[in-house]
């Protein structure tokens, strides 16, 4: 039998065997109903131990490519590869084999945060930053330096930078603890490529954005929420949720939660830790909103309050410096961002060095720190402007809780308004919003909700806009509907 050993190869020669058996079958070489050499003949034409065969042949037989006998004729013999189970005689659309799917509700969502960056009409619906409010101030004089003076490795430089950022917010950490990235969804993915299974379960705040919770499910991963109370989590419920299910992570953004706008009060963070820290469970910090803060304290992430050394961290500048330079990062223990790093170099993941390059020059000459002061200044008129609209509509049955910050006012209806029928109303009049049904998972039974987003819209769109969402309210309670 033709099979070649290399016993300076790093392939265990069970293996070796194995292949080269695989592919005298595979080749017609030997075909169906062929004997095999015994364990022993075979291991003394190839120079090795008996059991190397025995495992060899092992192998074969789990992956059905060779039956073994213990009445006569004994011995192991070639499979028949089944034919007829396979049919080519059709090609199989593609379109039919996709895995990776969106359901109803993140069709939906994805559709409606499109259609916002249009100008055909008025949206409070997706997140997108309004150009008025993009970073200006040293822009030229930033292009013009890295025109001039090309520098190397952006990426160092970049954590550096980033390091210096977070130490501002009482987060101490070295560049060895940064892993770059493009946007804070790639970053959750690569975690749970590198942590999770199918069959796991995560643990997050209830509700949800919808593009998040797809990265959960078509993964396999097993999604369980919590609702939401106004400083943050039901612990009760998290805690009962952790001992039925002993899930692997717990999702959560603390500050500003998308989409409630909730911030998670002090005592509830340390809750949240200790919980961690007594199951033994990581925690995923998505701080994306944390520079939209308007009211209150700063109060700190979970990672600066972390003793258990549980919290991975993960954020990104899209919200603060969208210039399409999509730079985020994560942060956590060494040897986690070592892993990730070799990781993101497998899936050919890069962050754009002409992005970071401009990014670093912002922050180094002190613009950033300017622009994020305009930025609060900016957004903080406009959740006050968006507010006294909403308190003209009141008695159209729509309250909030006014958000200490972010860029969203999450409304609930009174019973009785069908909020899908509401956003349809509202569409209808061109003003886009997003019901708040596409952000529960498994459904809810409480009263509706809708989602506004101030992010991308002026001053007097924001009146113009109320005043459509209190006529769809309107609409929306007529007897007929």
């Amino acid at each position: 039998m033709n099979i070649k050993i290399n016993r300076s190869s790093q392939t265990p020669v069970y293996l070796q065997i194995k292949c080269a058996v695989q592919n005298l079958i595979l080749s017609g070489e030997i075909s169906t109903g062929y004997k095999m050499p015994a364990e022993r003949r075979l291991a003394e034409e190839l120079g090795v131990h008996r059991n190397t065969v025995i495992k060899a042949y092992g192998e074969l037989v789990a992956d059905g490519f060779l039956i073994v006998s213990t009445k006569s004729p004994k011995g192991y013999f070639v499979q028949e590869i089944a034919e007829e189970e396979f049919s080519f005689n059709r090609f199989f659309p593609l379109e039919k084999m996709i895995r990776y799917h969106f359901n109803e509700k993140e069709k939906l969502f994805l559709d409606i945060y499109c259609r916002s960056e249009q100008t055909n009409c008025l949206s409070l619906a997706g997140m997108v930053i309004d150009e008025s409010a993009c970073p200006a101030e040293g822009l030229a004089q930033v292009m013009s330096c890295i025109a001039r003076v090309p520098r190397m490795n952006e990426a160092e430089r970049m954590k550096k930078n980033i390091c210096s950022l977070l130490f501002q917010e009482n987060m101490y950490i070295s560049p060895k603890n940064i892993q770059l990235v493009s946007e804070t969804n790639h970053a959750l993915n690569h975690i749970l490529t590198l942590y999770l299974k199918e069959g796991d379960y995560v643990l997050a705040e209830d509700p949800m954005v919808p593009d998040n919770a797809s990265i959960f499910r078509n993964k396999g991963i097993h999604l369980v929420t919590v609702p939401m109370e106004e400083d943050g989590m039901d612990m009760l419920q998290l805690e009962a949720s952790i001992k039925k299910y002993a899930p692997k992570f717990i999702y959560a953004m603390p500050n500003y939660h998308n989409p409630t706008g909730i911030q998670t009060s002090l005592e509830k963070r340390k809750k949240l830790l200790d919980l961690a820290g007594k199951y033994c469970i990581p925690i995923i910090e998505e701080d994306s909103q944390r520079d939209f803060r308007y009211d209150g304290n700063r109060l700190p992430s979970l990672y600066a309050l972390d003793r258990y050394r549980s919290v991975i961290y993960v954020d990104s500048f899209t919200l603060t410096f969208p210039y399409g330079i999509k730079t985020g990062y994560i942060v956590g223990p060494t040897d986690l961002i070592e892993t990730l790093g070799r990781l993101i170099m497998v899936d050919e993941t890069t962050v754009s060095s002409l992005g970071q390059s401009m990014l670093n020059e912002y922050i180094e000459r002190g613009y950033f720190q300017r622009h994020l002061e305009r930025l609060v200044r900016y957004y903080a008129h406009k959740r006050d402007l968006l507010c006294a609209c909403l308190d003209r509509i009141a008695d159209r049955g729509i309250r909030y809780i006014r958000p200490k910050g972010g860029l969203l006012v999450w409304c609930s209806l009174e019973e009785g308004i069908n909020e899908r029928v509401l956003f349809q109303e509202a569409e209808k009049l061109g003003l886009l919003i997003i019901p708040g049904f596409l952000f529960y998972s498994s459904g809810y039974a409480r009263g509706g909700h809708i989602r506004l987003c101030f992010s991308n819209i002026r001053d007097e769109d924001i009146e113009r806009a109320v005043d459509i969402l209190g006529e769809a309210l309107r609409r929306s309670t007529e007897p007929s509907k």
